[in-house]
């Protein structure tokens, strides 16, 4: 199965089909975040992310296999057409295989889907992928 990024704006959003315990997804997702020494502690990413949701925000997560192996935040300031990409994070089996990448490029067609013309992407990573790959403008 290939990668997936999937929209959510609900960290009980059921994403695998077989779930072994209740909250299953937030604690995976805090275990990519906690793995990640690029990005704050996990339980307050989660916190952040959760604060967003209720403002209507989303987080990608990255599936693979049935699990979530990446994820960053998509946010909307409300102000400009703008779409904020934050805290990407990637499973540390997969990192430097260039799955960062093709993650973000993922988020970014399905936001251009939605409408999206401009990305502001505030974490180096994410700056330095969308940079490489010219995804910071939309082409009309």
């Amino acid at each position: 199965m290939p990668l997936e990024a999937i929209a959510i704006n609900d960290l009980q959003t059921p994403l695998m089909k077989k779930p072994t315990r209740e909250n299953e997804l937030a604690e995976r997702l805090q275990a990519l975040y906690d793995s990640d020494d690029n990005q704050p502690d996990g339980a307050d990413v989660l916190a952040l992310i959760e604060q967003g949701f209720k403002r209507g925000q989303t987080l990608y997560v990255g599936m693979f296999n049935d699990k979530p192996i990446a994820a960053v935040g998509c946010f909307d300031d409300g102000q400009t057409d703008a779409k904020r990409l934050q805290y990407l994070t990637v499973h540390s089996e997969n990192r430097k295989r260039a799955i960062d990448a093709k993650f973000i490029k993922l988020v970014y067609d399905a936001e251009v889907k939605k409408g999206v013309r401009e990305f502001v992407p505030v974490d180096a990573d994410i700056h330095r992928i969308m940079s490489e790959y010219e995804l910071l403008r939309v082409k009309d």
